[in-house]
């Protein structure tokens, strides 16, 4: 999914667009800026991971599964973050960006805010990012993906309707129409995502590395009697150590 500029500041001007437009102009006080992670301070990195941790409102951490493990990015210090900063200069809002290796594009890793902040505040944060990136060359920014968003954006058949309402029916669970109705508010160029797996157990395994990577389904632990000791044979032999 990546934003069509014109599309999205244009859409802005309009009725249509209401649900993003008026948080737009409530969080005008907030104070937007974006750095690459190796330009952050000891600090405000602090902040950041008080805004992560808070914006989960006690809940379970979830994520894409596609996201990064947190905000120090070790290995990764041309990753982009969004903040959005309070009248005292404190950070509320966080969005992080993983560059698109190879072209001039972006693509989403989380999205948090202080929950003692306005709603509104992360739509605030998007519309921005984009001006923001923009003025750093970058020529596409993606919101990651939406699962089934085709079949509940514009559906072909009637399999695809049925997933469509199957879908709807599961956010309650796992948010997929939540996510697909929060990117929609951007007006953006959908795009198809691929999947390559192999053989007929490929999917659902894929499926389910997916689900436990998001934090979506509990991952299940093999009880320690049943463990394989590490380095034993083929045949189950212990490791010979010395």
């Amino acid at each position: 999914m990546k934003f069509d500029r014109r599309r999205l500041f244009a859409a802005f001007a309009g009725a249509a667009s209401a649900g993003v437009a008026t948080p737009v102009a409530a969080h005008e006080p907030f104070g937007i800026s974006s750095a690459p992670r190796a330009e952050i301070d000891a600090t405000t990195l602090e902040q950041m991971r008080g805004v992560l941790e808070t914006g989960r409102i006690g809940k379970s951490e979830r994520g894409f599964s596609m996201a990064m493990d947190g905000v120090e990015c070790t290995n990764q210090q041309d990753t982009l973050f969004v903040l959005a900063r309070d009248a005292d200069g404190s950070v509320r809002g966080v969005l992080h960006f993983v560059p698109c290796y190879g072209r001039s594009a972006v693509s989403l890793s989380f999205m948090r805010r202080d929950p003692e902040t306005p709603n509104g505040l992360t739509e605030f944060l998007v519309t921005q990012a984009v001006e923001l990136l923009r003025a750093r060359g970058v020529q596409e920014l993606s919101l990651n993906f939406a699962t089934a968003a085709r079949f509940m954006n514009d559906p072909q058949n009637f399999g695809e309707r049925l997933l469509g309402r199957t879908a709807a029916k599961l956010n309650r669970y796992f948010q997929i129409e939540s996510l697909y109705r929060f990117n929609a508010k951007f007006f953006p160029r959908w795009e198809p995502r691929y999947a390559v797996y192999e053989g007929p157990l490929g999917l659902p395994r894929m499926f389910l590395a997916g689900m436990w990577a998001e934090g979506q389904l509990p991952k299940p632990r093999i009880p320690r009697r049943l463990a394989r000791p590490r380095g034993a044979g083929a045949g189950g032999a212990a490791a010979i150590t010395g």
